[in-house]
């Protein structure tokens, strides 16, 4: 399992690899604030129009020459990657010679789920003398911490969906399928895949119109963990206020995450709408799970 770092010296010229989603315009904003001016790093159609403020450059997916030859004119030593995109389709005319090298590499990467994936991207940078960084090693405040976070103490019913979820989160995340799953009534109802967390949580609440679901919703609980031996420096599990109306829609009672191996994005705000609707969130001491 990676270990959590927050002692990280970030230097100069942090790139950002950014995706959709609230996390990387964080990343940049605080890298700003602490007069660290980062550069931003997108796939075309994959970026929000945010970027613009900043000094910025678009790529296409399989031009991993154009791309590392961006990264080394600029001396850009350290990457994270922030958001997410849409898993590649690589085509080989679409490529240039960098790309092509390194095909049989990203073809194997691409094998496996998002965890596999990553991982060999990761290496790939390292490769190529470029050191990828955690958003948690930029900015180690947007980690969960463990106990209540907001709302009231989840029931002794929301407790035992937290350890029914927590389970299937780990059988999930061992598989390399997925971090997320919702548990109703004491059981496991729904389990995250590709179409992601919000994808699940409109599941949830197609069921819950169609009368698929009869457990009223008051103990009903969202769990996020982070997959076994994950490394930590990408794709750990988040919540924002995204997550907040998509619990809100399914009926649920709250949002359980994995303390210190977890990020909270946009807290205010999230933690605002959660007052709202009435739904806890607590950070999970993974070692101590399954002891209620």
């Amino acid at each position: 399992m990676g270990t959590q770092n927050t002692s990280l010296e970030i230097i100069a010229n942090v790139g950002i690899f950014a995706g959709r989603g609230s996390l990387p315009k964080e990343l940049a904003a605080h890298l700003r604030n602490v007069g660290n001016e980062p550069f931003i790093l997108g796939i075309e159609g994959e970026v929000e129009p945010w970027i613009c403020d900043y000094q910025h450059e678009l790529f296409v997916w399989g031009k991993l020459g154009r791309f590392f030859k961006y990264l080394k004119n600029n001396n850009i030593k350290q990457v994270v990657f922030a958001g997410g995109v849409t898993r590649p389709t690589l085509r080989f005319r679409d490529m240039d010679w960098g790309g092509v090298v390194s095909l049989s590499k990203v073809m194997a990467f691409m094998v496996g789920g998002d965890n596999s994936l990553l991982t060999g991207l990761m290496k790939l940078f390292d490769q190529h003398g470029v050191t990828v960084v955690g958003a948690h090693e930029i900015m180690p405040q947007l980690l969960t911490s463990s106990g209540l976070l907001f709302g009231r103490k989840p029931s002794k019913k929301a407790l035992l969906n937290i350890d029914k979820a927590f389970e299937a989160c780990k059988v999930l995340g061992a598989l390399d399928i997925g971090q997320a799953a919702v548990a109703v009534g004491g059981r496991v109802v729904a389990v995250e895949g590709i179409e992601g967390t919000d994808g699940m949580l409109e599941r949830i609440a197609t069921m819950r119109v169609s009368g698929r679901l009869f457990e009223d919703g008051k103990h009903g609980v969202l769990v996020k963990t982070m997959k076994p031996d994950q490394d930590m420096r990408a794709d750990l599990p988040t919540i924002g206020p995204q997550t907040i109306d998509g619990v809100i829609k399914a009926g649920l009672k709250g949002i359980a995450i994995e303390a210190g191996h977890s990020l909270l994005l946009e807290k205010e705000k999230t933690l605002s709408k959660a007052k709202e609707a009435g739904v806890f969130v607590y950070g999970l001491e993974p070692d101590t799970q399954g002891e209620n």
